[in-house]
């Protein structure tokens, strides 16, 4: 399913992870009824933890998601549990900072990439849009951890079905 979330100000940290695993995710900032708008305009799936927010969505007809966990993994394995998302990171990762996408490179051949990764040939990519680099390293552990933590809760999230 080829799935775009619009997420509340509530949900910034579900919508760069959601860019993370692959998945165009744009960030709102603004009041409730220009979130519908939006999400309305957009045909995006509004990302919400606002309970009133997601009762207007209901009531106008527009696709949300209410969220009320307190733990981010919880809140991404129910995302991709409920429109059957498949993790795309790193292949299909877009830019966390703007949700742009990203484009492998050499990394010698940008600026500011470590020299032990540019040593070591590591992977490396360049946002589209923001111009932004990312490359393989240190965090790359961080990411795996929370992927795996993700994976555990949708086994017990398809476990309580």
């Amino acid at each position: 399913m080829d799935c775009r979330f619009l997420a509340d100000e509530m949900m910034k940290k579900t919508a760069k992870w959601l860019r993370l695993l692959g998945y165009d995710t744009e960030f709102f900032t603004g009041n409730d009824t220009d979130a519908l708008a939006e999400a309305r305009k957009s045909g995006r799936i509004l990302l919400t933890k606002d309970e009133e927010l997601a009762k207007r969505a209901e009531n106008a007809k527009i696709p949300f998601l209410f969220l009320k966990q307190e733990k981010l993994e919880e809140d991404l394995a129910i995302i991709m549990g409920k429109y059957d998302l498949e993790m795309g990171f790193p292949e299909r990762t877009r830019c966390p900072e703007c949700n742009g996408g990203l484009e492998g490179r050499e990394c010698a051949s940008l600026e500011g990439i470590p020299a032990d990764v540019v040593a070591e040939k590591r992977r490396c990519w360049k946002c589209t849009s923001c111009g932004k680099n990312y490359w393989e390293g240190g965090h790359w552990k961080n990411i795996k951890k929370v992927l795996q933590k993700i994976e555990e809760q949708k086994v017990i999230l398809s476990n309580k079905k």
